[in-house]
């Protein structure tokens, strides 16, 4: 198959008039190249005013002899940065496939040089590659946000902070937004598949290949459910967790606020005027030693107390 990353007209008008397929492949085309493809491909008014106006949900749209394939592939790098949402609109007839994408894809770019001109290969199996490309590319996101929620989990169990509970719904915000876009993509591709296989003048496969595709999105689709379920336990992790540290503390405060109701109660008695006391005690070293047998053996028996329970309560 023949791949052109920019518009030639003659070329163009030789592919079609010898009836061979072609990929055309545009990143961020402007108004004067749109126009252009209308005239050359014969593309629906409609199909090009959509694809001039990117940011759209992923959607199928059926004209006169070809398709509108609205499709979505993501990228995510391993700094922490949020998961990149790749928009790409197929126009898909027998006789052609044209791609139109405002930024880098390398899932395309990499695909420009392993698909040879010349293979015997059917139609329908070059838009498959096309397609299983981009849907191939959202495992390694998907294996990305697996690795994050992973190492945050981690963090959680190990010492909360604040900034963690922050970071859990970020994450939760980008696997949402991503599912938001794969529910609409798997459940139209069935309807997608029939009207790319209906194409008039498009060769089939021996196999049903885009049905690959289908099954490749279910699974995009169910890995993602997953992890919404997993962020949402994790934030209830973090609660527990931050309420168990904070439970740790207030025992400690409490074992040691026991100890000093213990000492102030022993040393506020022996600060009284007494007469048993003013009696008795007339030395420094009476004094020691009643305040000290009063102090030391108390404090020995919350000790031995608390000892006894500290995996309960510590």
């Amino acid at each position: 198959m023949d791949v052109l990353t920019q518009i030639d007209r003659d070329r163009i008008a030789s592919l079609r008039a010898h009836d061979e397929f072609f990929w055309l492949d545009l990143v961020a085309p402007s108004d004067a190249d749109l126009d252009a493809l209308g005239e050359l491909l014969e593309l629906h008014e409609l199909a090009m005013e959509d694809t001039r106006e990117f940011g759209q949900r992923p959607k199928l749209d059926r004209y006169h002899g070809a398709v509108l394939l609205v499709f979505y592939s993501a990228r995510a790098d391993q700094d922490e940065k949020p998961v990149e949402m790749i928009e790409v609109h197929l126009h898909i007839s027998g006789g052609w496939l044209f791609t139109a994408r405002q930024g880098a894809c390398l899932a395309l770019d990499r695909l420009h040089e392993t698909l040879v001109p010349g293979v015997d290969e059917s139609e329908e199996y070059m838009i498959y590659r096309v397609l299983d490309a981009l849907t191939d590319a959202l495992f390694p996101v998907i294996t990305e946000l697996e690795r994050r929620i992973d190492a945050l989990e981690e963090r959680v169990l190990s010492d909360t902070d604040r900034e963690q509970l922050s970071h859990i719904y970020r994450l939760k915000q980008q696997v949402q937004s991503l599912l938001r876009l794969m529910v609409p993509q798997r459940e139209q591709f069935g309807a997608a598949t029939e009207a790319i296989l209906g194409l008039p003048g498009l060769e089939q496969g021996s196999r049903a290949y885009l049905r690959d595709i289908g099954d490749h999105l279910a699974q995009v689709t169910s890995e993602l459910y997953r992890q919404t379920d997993d962020l949402g336990a994790l934030t209830s992790t973090y609660f527990n967790a931050n309420a168990n540290r904070l439970n740790r503390t207030a025992t400690r405060l409490t074992v040691l606020a026991t100890f000093f109701l213990v000492w102030t109660l022993v040393t506020s008695f022996f600060g009284q005027n007494f007469k048993w006391l003013t009696d008795h005690i007339e030395s420094f070293e009476a004094f020691l030693f009643y305040e000290t047998i009063c102090l030391v053996l108390p404090t020995i028996a919350v000790a031995v107390f608390f000892w006894r329970r500290r995996k309960d309560w510590l």
